[in-house]
């Protein structure tokens, strides 16, 4: 599990940062993003790549594009994702 550090909204998609993990997440199938109050989301059509840490061996962090309509308070700063394999 991460926390979105990060949001952008190209014009093509929502996408936003997650703080660098270190179990696998590129094989994921879905993603549960959980809102301030616990509320969950099921994303299902998304992206998913990892930013390269190039001066240390610390976690990759993942990067998701959301690929569909969810409510604006999952796309947070500080909110938690799961990534469903």
């Amino acid at each position: 599990m991460c926390e979105i550090m990060e949001v952008f909204k190209p014009e093509e998609g929502k996408l936003f940062v997650c703080t660098p993990i270190e179990t696998p997440f590129m094989t994921a199938k879905a993603v549960n993003i959980y809102d301030k109050d616990g509320n969950v989301t099921n994303v299902t059509q998304m992206a998913i790549a990892e930013t390269r840490q190039c001066f240390n061996d610390n976690p990759i962090a993942p990067v998701v594009k959301v690929n569909e309509d969810i409510p604006r308070r999952f796309l947070q700063t500080g909110n938690r994702v799961e990534f469903v394999m």
